[in-house]
């Protein structure tokens, strides 16, 4: 690759060098010649084309070497007036500086100022003249090329619609069959001569060459039979599934399967054209040979490529294995016809066969390639079962379901086709069988260039490859810049390729770069109403146009909003508001185009928006605020996508900035449909209009019981010890009120982003009901107190002081081993000292029954 890149860069060096070497005289010759030399040549370039085109005999050949005439004077006008609009301002500038001249009263300026005067007055005047004898030879020179182009057409369209004989008509097969062995003979004749002329070269050193070309064809042709397989099963087999490795593995499949049979071919004809053995009527039979097997053999290594029929996993349009072997099997029957026909057409042309014969056999192979067209899109259906489960419920997007569209179009064209060989127009219908695989080869390779520039261009620049590593150390590009460019590069080239396309497909139809518009819009007759051309043609074209610059428009806001814009550092806001005001400029501009179309100028839309200004100040009056507050709000950008904003009792994130209105997605889920109107002339608070920091507030109202500066110290910790706090500022801890029971304080704080605040507020609500948990201190069990039961409690320590005196004079003492016993016994009521010793002294069987244990608060 090093050295590849060398060797090209030496060559843009010899080549740039070359190129200055001769532009050399050319700039001397240029200047040696005045513009009004030139001018003049020119002119009469001019007159002798415009001469030739007043011919009505002239024919395509004749008008594409005048269009070829013509262009080198319309670039040397274009050069001739872009180097003499300078020269004009300045000779008009000398002349001002000179001042006016002066009147017939005022003192007569003195000869040398009269002369300068006349001097660059002479200049001006000449520049002027031939700036405007230039202009003038321009727009006859495009005339020109319009005419020229209208002529083209003409004659294009006059030989595709031209009719004929039908394959019903009855006086022409027996004209057929009448001519049919005369035919026969010629062929023999022809053909015979030629073979045997063959036979006899081949036993000399031409024959050496020939023997020797058809050798290496035959080498080619085994080779690709034997190594494609292999190929195919290597690069399906493979585990690596990547987008891109599938692209690449495609490119080499087609220059595979298309570049042996080309090569092939290509060796035939050379060989039997070296060897002078293809005479002037054989050549371009061999030559359609040649060319229909190098044809056959592209399309069928493209479609093999593309649908990848038995190996999904290399499969790069998402369609079914039986609708890509379908449209392999298709593709290549329709390119075999084709050529078979371009065969058949050369070999009749040869022999000079009769109108009958060649219209016979050119409408039975279009009836057989327009057969071979319906059935394949018959036969290309989804499977059953597919298209049942897709029907049930609501729909599915399945592999091969968006190919119902492809289907109908096919079945029209199949039977335009077939309508125009049966209606008399073969030629049409010749026309359109190239035409339907000449689009499908151009869908096809597209899709292939579409995919690489997708792929490949992000890949090479933005990926670890050896292109982005020296762009990167080598040059200082930064990968977000990388990014940038891969994106604006990938772009530029699918539009490149998107144009390219469109005139491929064009081109065939007579519609060339440089005209195709007028062409279509010079398509149908118009009529005039009121000084306006109003024709169906500029309706369709206008349509069109506009639905076109719609598509584009779109396009362009959904590339800068899902690729451009994401790889920006740019907040949210900014880039919808440039990807608005890209819609807006896109819809401006698809009107423009359309109204162009329709041949409608400004100055006969002013009568109509004179019209419109009443109904715009009564009837459009809200929508016409709302569009150009709409406008302000993208240009001041006081409310931005993902602000959050309250309007009235309403609060939410700003979603989307539309024409009319605002939406606001609330934090119920809901949406608020606000008009523009209302934001720029009402009240609306912007919680992130400056930053998107939010603040939070806690207030907290604790007993005086505890410490002042333990619970700030408290709610500093714990503002502090969550992650998402902002250290700086810091948090905030105000001592508000003391109260006569409580103290209240209030903790601030600041959070990164506004989203949080509800989250954080949460977290730290938890985490300081936690520490003053903790900070209180217990509670006591509370006692239960029962009063006015004073006499009862006298009374009962009575009797058990009468109970114990009694026991004591009625019982005698027990012996010493009953002591423990008594000393273990528990007293019956608890009362004062005294009583509670005569009840340990008390004997176990005397002693007062335990009192139930009640644990009600009575």
């Amino acid at each position: 690759m090093q050295g590849l890149v060398f060797a090209m860069a030496m060559l843009f060096a010899i080549l740039a060098g070359m190129g200055h070497g001769f532009a050399q005289p050319a700039a001397s010759d240029a200047v040696a010649v005045s513009p009004r030399a030139r001018l003049d040549a020119i002119r009469l370039e001019l007159t002798q084309i415009e001469t030739t085109l007043a011919a009505p005999t002239a024919t395509e050949a004749e008008l594409q070497r005048q269009r070829a005439r013509l262009q080198p004077s319309l670039i040397q006008l274009r050069d001739l007036i872009e180097q003499q609009a300078p020269r004009v301002d300045q000779a008009r500038v000398r002349l001002d500086q000179i001042g006016p001249k002066p009147d017939a009263a005022a003192p007569p300026e003195s000869a040398e100022v009269a002369r300068e005067r006349e001097s660059r007055l002479k200049a001006f005047t000449d520049a002027d003249e031939t700036m405007k004898i230039a202009r003038a030879a321009f727009l006859q020179a495009e005339q020109l090329q319009t005419a020229i182009g209208d002529r083209r057409r003409d004659l294009f369209a006059k030989v595709l619609f031209a009719a004929g004989p039908t394959v019903f008509s009855p006086d022409m097969w027996s004209s057929a069959i009448s001519t049919v062995p005369e035919d026969l003979r010629a062929s023999g004749y022809i053909f015979g001569g030629w073979l045997s002329g063959v036979g006899e070269a081949l036993s000399g050193v031409r024959g050496g060459l020939v023997a020797l070309a058809f050798f290496g064809a035959g080498l080619l042709y085994l080779a690709r039979r034997r190594y494609l397989p292999r190929f195919k099963a290597r690069f399906g087999n493979t585990q690596d599934a990547g987008s891109l490795h599938c692209l690449y593995v495609a490119l080499a499949h087609v220059v595979a399967g298309a570049a042996p049979p080309a090569l092939a071919s290509w060796l035939i004809y050379a060989a039997l054209n070296t060897a002078g053995l293809l005479p002037l009527r054989i050549q371009p039979v061999v030559a359609a040979a040649v060319a229909g097997l190098a044809v056959v053999a592209f399309v069928q290594a493209l479609l093999d490529a593309l649908f990848a029929p038995g190996q999904p996993q290399r499969r790069l349009v998402s369609v079914m294995d039986s609708t890509a072997r379908i449209v392999v099997w298709m593709g290549t029957s329709l390119a075999l016809v084709l050529s078979v026909s371009k065969v058949l057409e050369a070999w009749l042309t040869a022999i000079a066969a009769g109108l009958a014969v060649s219209i016979i056999l050119r409408s039975i192979l279009i009836i057989i390639f327009a057969l071979t067209l319906v059935m394949g899109l018959y036969r290309l259906r989804d499977n059953e079962e597919v298209e049942e489960e897709a029907c049930l419920g609501p729909y599915v997007a399945v592999d091969g379901a968006s190919l119902g569209p492809i289907r109908i179009l096919g079945w029209i064209v199949g039977l335009v086709i077939s309508l125009s060989v049966l209606s008399g127009y073969v030629i049409f219908a010749s026309f359109l069988t190239e035409q339907v695989l000449w689009i499908g080869m151009l869908a096809c390779v597209f899709v292939l260039a579409y995919q690489l520039v997708d792929l490949g261009i992000p890949q090479t620049l933005t990926g670890k490859g050896r292109l982005a590593l020296t762009l990167k150390a080598g040059l200082g590009i930064r990968t977000g810049t990388l990014d940038k460019i891969a994106v604006i590069a990938a772009g530029v080239l699918k539009l490149v390729l998107i144009v390219i396309t469109f005139l491929l497909v064009l081109a065939p139809w007579g519609l060339e770069s440089a005209d195709f518009l007028t062409s279509l819009r010079a398509a149908f007759f118009g009529f005039q109403v009121g000084g306006v051309t109003i024709s169906l043609s500029s309706i369709i074209i206008a349509g069109l146009l506009f639905a076109a610059g719609l598509t584009a428009t779109r396009s362009m806001q959904g590339w800068l909003e899902g690729k451009f814009l994401p790889t920006t550092q740019l907040d949210t806001g900014l880039r919808n508001s440039i990807t608005t005001a890209a819609g807006y400029v896109g819809y401006v501009a698809a009107v423009a185009l359309a109204v162009s179309a329709l041949g409608l100028s400004l100055e006969r839309l002013t009568l109509v928006a004179s019209a419109l200004s009443v109904g715009i100040g009564f009837g459009l009056q809200s929508v016409v605020s709302n569009f150009v507050s709409g406008l302000i709000l993208l240009w001041e950008r006081p409310i931005r996508v993902g602000d959050q904003v309250v309007v009235g009792d309403a609060e939410g994130i700003v979603k989307k900035i539309n024409v009319r209105s605002t939406e606001i997605a609330t934090f119920d889920r809901s949406s608020v449909i606000v008009p523009n109107s209302n934001l720029i002339s009402g009240v609306v608070r912007n919680r992130v209009r400056n930053d998107r920091t939010g603040r939070i507030l806690i207030s907290l109202s604790v007993p005086r019981t505890l410490d002042a500066g333990a619970v700030r110290s408290m709610l500093g910790e714990a503002a502090s010890a969550h992650g998402d706090v902002m250290q700086k500022p810091p948090p905030v801890i105000l001592f508000k009120k003391i109260g006569t029971a409580t103290m209240d304080f209030d903790l601030v704080c600041i959070v990164a982003d506004v989203d949080i605040v509800g989250r954080v507020t949460s977290d730290l609500n938890f985490a300081i009901h936690k520490r003053l948990t903790e900070m209180e201190p217990a509670a006591g069990t509370p006692e239960l107190l029962v009063k006015g039961l004073e006499g009862v409690e006298q009374s009962l320590g009575d009797i058990a002081a009468a109970v114990v005196r009694e026991s004591r004079v009625t019982k005698p003492a027990k012996p010493a081993a009953a002591a423990p016993a008594r000393r273990r016994a528990a007293p019956a009521v608890a009362g004062e000292d005294d009583e509670t010793e005569a009840n340990t002294a008390m004997p176990p069987a005397l002693a007062p029954p335990e009192p139930a244990k009640d644990d009600s608060k009575e």
